[in-house]
């Protein structure tokens, strides 16, 4: 049975799911009866748009992401449409029928859609060109599904959405820069502005004197050559670093890599060069052109002011016909300094600058193309998309996959350290099958620093921090890193459980419950996410909370309280935690008698396993990542463990039936273990 729609009320078997939709709306079809897209079109062209969702009349709950400035989403939970903000962009609903309903706003030339809410409890799609002369009669307007499953209806639904909007590409279709699997630094947090090449140094000597090196760095804001403006924005005026660099990266570069092992050395830029966007009179030949900052109805409902925040109202904007030319020759540059990649800044700031251009699609499409293309051939593709929280970037990117999914770990601000972990898993929810959150850096001697490090365990995005000189945690950074500086990383973003889908965990009587898998086994991370409000909080979990593990019983190891025990698929688990508590399980199929958790000492233990495979009845092989502590569940006492082809000493507790293998070689081990 497909969707329908009579008398403006939009139906699937019987079953009413919107009603009061505006006649303006159609449906085209989508990947199967369960799917659909609604197109909007009006007789009248204009570059604003507004159409009646109508009401949801059988919604329990919600959860949805919307943008509060142009930069970065937050999630919210509700049961009110009235509720939903201006600048969603995705939104989830349970329904009273136990059926979800998903509910994505589009975009496609000239138009972008997001919804808003509106107090008789309807929902609007308004329609924006970013541009007062660029106008049109609609579009596509969004993606609808109903199913059981909100997950599933996420998998199809992001596959439906790519195909039909045929322009960039899902997570799946990108590989991932090789660095992301490696320790990074990176100089934000540590310097701010005031990096310098005598800081980068400084801080590089105090990871090797703890033992945990980074692989890549990432030197962020502060290296450039910028001037300040008579307007009073700073602009960017040589593609050459700064005095404080001695107006060479290179060395810089040189000494990160052969004096300290940096393997990846990226930079930081904006997509407009730098805040205040570039100087035509300095860097001649890109049609530069002072532009106003002009954003959205959307945007100033939650931020009146931001046209004129931060960096002013002017901005150096290269044109989008020359934006490619200035992309290759500035990135050309760096890769001559020895830079491998470049994080950039400052994306969504397109929709804008985009008044006379053709409208936010426009300059959007004509900035990320080439962006795209200038990393990959400069750079191998080595590209971190930051600040870029809107439609374009998510669903433009042909090649480039990695994207911060919220804004930063802010030191100082208590209250923001749960919302940050909430905000990332929940915005990874259907954006992740798009693009690859990264959940940003942390600093590992905080006080916050072992919450933000299991966080980052479970991510399965990239794990980097932005420790200050001296002031680190190496021991917990140790069960991040491996000795050769890798990390283990999950498969694929980690994603709150399905019974805390429509929940806030920073404001409700609830734990945050996130789940990602590491192959045939899971990971489940429970988090306290009411900051220092000294609440405590319980809840249960259990395996089946990861999803598409297979089998009946399974191995869960408590990380923190050290605990292991088996329990059936949905046999549940108490836990209770105050601030700043987490804690972190890792679940493994017991087959036959045996399931190894992995390296113990690491977070995420069943990510260091590889090349698992039971030999017979009486033996089993597997590999393990690094040296530490391998702990293994096995109902009967070995008879024999070997380690590297030497039988070996190992510990067997009759009682928990733990097996612990203390291994003392960095890198690859291979254990052999008979029965």
């Amino acid at each position: 049975m497909h969707f329908t729609i009579s008398e403006q009320k939009l139906s699937h078997a019987g079953c009413i799911l919107i009603a009061g939709l505006d006649k303006e709306l159609t449906l085209e079809p989508g990947s199967g009866p369960s799917d659909a897209f609604l197109v909007g079109q009006v007789t009248t062209a204009n570059s604003r748009l507004v159409f009646d969702l109508g009401q949801f009349p059988t919604i329990r709950r919600y959860t949805l992401c919307h943008r509060y400035e142009p930069f970065w989403m937050k999630p919210k939970a509700g049961s009110r449409l009235k509720d939903v903000p201006p600048e969603t962009q995705f939104l989830l609903a349970e329904l009273v029928n136990g059926h979800w309903l998903l509910c994505v706003p589009l975009l496609g030339e000239p138009f972008r859609f997001s919804l808003r809410g509106r107090e008789d409890q309807h929902l609007e799609l308004l329609a924006e060109t970013g541009d007062p002369f660029t106008v049109g009669t609609g579009g596509l307007a969004a993606y609808l599904a109903y199913g059981e499953d909100p997950f599933e209806m996420m998998r199809q639904g992001a596959e439906c959405v790519s195909k039909r909007l045929n322009w960039g590409r899902l997570r799946r279709e990108k590989p991932l820069p090789e660095f992301v699997n490696t320790f990074g630094w990176c100089t934000w947090d540590a310097f701010y502005r005031e990096v310098s090449a005598q800081k980068v140094r400084a801080g590089l000597q105090q990871f090797a004197m703890g033992g945990v090196a980074p692989k890549f760095l990432i030197l962020d804001d502060g290296w450039q050559s910028v001037e300040r403006q008579p307007t009073g924005e700073e602009r960017l005026v040589a593609f050459k670093a700064n005095a404080k660099f001695n107006g060479d990266l290179s060395l810089t570069v040189e000494m990160a890599k052969q004096e300290f092992g940096v393997e990846t050395f990226l930079v930081w830029h904006t997509i407009v060069g730098y805040w205040g966007g570039v100087s035509g009179k300095d860097l001649h030949g890109y049609d530069v052109k002072d532009q106003m900052r002009h954003f959205g109805e959307g945007i100033m409902a939650h931020c009146p002011q931001f046209n004129e925040l931060w960096w002013g109202n002017l901005v150096g904007f290269v044109s989008p016909e020359k934006i490619g030319q200035f992309f290759d020759e500035y990135h050309a540059y760096l890769a001559s300094q020895g830079v491998d990649g470049v994080k950039v800044d400052s994306q969504a700031l397109l929709e804008g600058i985009s008044h006379g251009h053709g409208g936010r699609i426009r300059v959007t499409r004509a900035y990320r193309d080439t962006l795209e293309k200038s990393a990959e051939a400069h750079f191998n593709g080595r590209l971190i998309n930051c600040m870029s929280n809107a439609q374009e970037t998510w669903y433009g990117s042909v090649s480039s996959t990695l994207l911060r999914s919220s804004i930063d770990f802010f030191p100082a601000v208590s209250q923001s350290h749960g919302a940050h972990l909430y905000t990332n898993a929940q915005v990874g929810l259907w954006f992740g099958e798009f693009m690859h959150p990264d959940w940003d850096m942390f600093q590992s001697g905080h006080e916050w620093g072992a919450y933000h490090a299991a966080a980052r365990a479970i991510s399965g995005g990239p794990v980097y921090v932005s420790d200050k000189p001296g002031d680190h945690d190496f021991e917990l950074l140790k069960k991040l890193v491996c000795t050769d500086g890798s990390i283990l990383r999950c498969d694929g973003p980690a994603t709150p459980t399905l019974d805390t889908l429509c929940i806030d965990p920073t404001s409700e009587d609830s734990l945050l419950k996130l789940w990602n898998r590491n192959g045939s086994s899971g990971i489940l991370g429970v988090f306290n996410g009411w900051g220092s409000r000294g609440a405590r909080l319980g809840a249960t979990y259990k395996p089946s909370d990861i999803r598409g593990l297979k089998g009946e019983r399974f191995v869960c190891y408590s990380h923190l309280r050290r605990k292991l025990d088996v329990r059936g698929l949905n046999d549940e688990q108490f836990i209770e935690l105050g601030a700043r508590e987490f804690e972190l399980v890792t679940v493994v199929p017991l087959a036959n008698g045996f399931a190894p958790v992995g390296l113990a000492d690491k977070f995420n233990s069943a990510a260091a396993i590889s090349n698992f495979r039971r030999a017979s009845e009486i033996s089993c092989v597997l590999s393990l990542k690094d040296q530490g502590e391998f702990l293994a569940y096995s109902e009967n006492r070995p008879k024999s463990v070997r380690v590297n082809d030497t039988e070996c000493e190992f510990q067997f507790e009759s009682a928990t039936r733990a097996l612990i293998v203390r291994l003392t070689k960095p890198g690859t081990n291979d254990v052999f273990i008979t029965w």
